[in-house]
């Protein structure tokens, strides 16, 4: 079992991924969604992201490509826990303790 969540301060900061995190695209393909456990204040994580570009694709009446290039390398997650940890910024657009990190994409 996971550790309980722990309030750590607010602080922008680039970690490893913790553990094993899961990264599975949805069933009708537009989205990935990664789950696991931020590796700063141990919440449960999930994030989402889009496949690829969104949008009409170009030139789909010219015989291009009909779908959007998946993604390659890595997704950068972002703690997203909810809780009101200290010395978060008011300004802040995370809901987070501030820490992200990269997700190989499978």
């Amino acid at each position: 079992m996971p550790p309980a969540h722990d309030l750590t301060p607010f602080r922008e900061q680039e970690l490893a991924p913790a553990g094993n995190p899961a990264v599975v695209r949805s069933a009708d393909g537009r989205w990935y969604t990664v789950t696991g456990p931020c590796p700063n204040c141990h919440a449960n994580s999930v994030f989402r992201v889009a496949y690829g570009v969104l949008g009409p694709y170009k030139g789909r009446w010219l015989g291009r490509r009909s779908e959007p290039e998946p993604h390659s390398g890595s997704i950068l997650v972002y703690c997203q826990c909810g809780f009101p940890h200290p010395d978060r910024p008011s300004e802040s657009p995370d809901t987070g303790c501030g820490a992200f990190w990269d997700v190989p994409v499978p």
